[in-house]
């Protein structure tokens, strides 16, 4: 039970993941970057909007004790060069790129990067956004994708300058692969795909595009999958590229307890932590 004495109080966040089929609720004590709950929803026949609201109602979602709200939009984004974009212009040009349904239902948003003199241009459902500002006005919406090259672009500058990087990233959602050079962002697609087959095609496929040597360059594989299909599509690129590096998800982050959560999607780790 959340505390509710003056003594015992602690602001906690709530972070709301949204996906393809569902979404899933965090909350965290930001003082100790800790996990205090954590609950998936998974929607089929009802509007997702309707159960995201109904869900947000609960006491356990729903108190004084949480002061701020985290989206993540896990949606496809469009990536636009800092210096080439316009906010008046974003929806129009969203729907030019990617859209493929009526817009008038859709709230296009986006994140900007500064580190990487980008923009993540996102959409998602505008009663998506009026569910959850009913109870957190305030909320903080942001894209996955963008998150995750945030914690990427740290990782690389970190990383050794001899040789170049690619990151595969394998998620729930699909495939993420991002590439940096002179500490900007040169790369950066998204593939829904889930077969390993499919995850060497294209991530091969970018290796190849960007010019990529087989034996220096790295691939770094960062997998939410299980330790074992992992290590399996790690000698699968090992059939093609020397240097095949296995990055934990944990490992992208400081020495803190939600690094460990493995129930935590690493985008989601990246948009709580990426200060830390």
């Amino acid at each position: 039970m959340l505390a509710t004495g003056n003594k015992s109080y602690r602001p906690l966040t709530l972070s709301i993941r949204i996906y393809a089929d569902g979404f899933s609720f965090f909350v965290c004590d930001p003082q100790t970057s800790s996990l205090f709950r954590g609950e998936h929803f998974r929607v089929d026949d009802e509007p997702l909007a309707m159960r995201l609201q109904r869900e947000l109602a609960r006491s356990e979602y729903n108190n004084r004790q949480i002061d701020q709200a985290f989206v993540l939009i896990c949606t496809p984004s469009l990536h636009v060069p800092l210096e080439e974009f316009h906010r008046d212009e974003a929806a129009s040009f969203y729907a030019f790129s990617l859209a493929d349904r009526d817009m008038s239902d859709l709230r296009v948003a986006y994140t900007i990067q500064p580190e990487l003199e980008s923009v993540e241009v996102y959409a998602f459902g505008r009663d998506v956004e009026d569910a959850v500002l009913q109870f957190y006005p305030t909320a903080r919406f942001f894209a996955s994708r963008a998150m995750l090259m945030e914690r990427l672009m740290l990782h690389e500058q970190d990383a050794d300058r001899r040789h170049r990087r690619l990151y595969a990233c394998v998620t729930a959602e699909g495939l993420e692969v991002i590439a940096y050079s002179d500490n900007r962002l040169r790369f950066a697609n998204t593939f829904e795909c889930s077969a390993s087959a499919d995850i060497q095609y294209f991530t091969l496929n970018a290796w190849q595009m960007l010019g990529y040597e087989a034996e220096q360059d790295h691939l770094i594989l960062i997998s939410e999958w299980a330790d074992e299909p992992t290590k399996d599509l790690k000698a699968a690129f090992s059939n093609y590229v020397r240097h095949v590096d296995l990055l934990p998800p944990s490992d992208l982050f400081s020495r803190v307890p939600l690094a460990r959560e493995k129930e935590m999607p690493t985008d989601l780790k990246a948009l709580l932590l990426n200060r830390v």
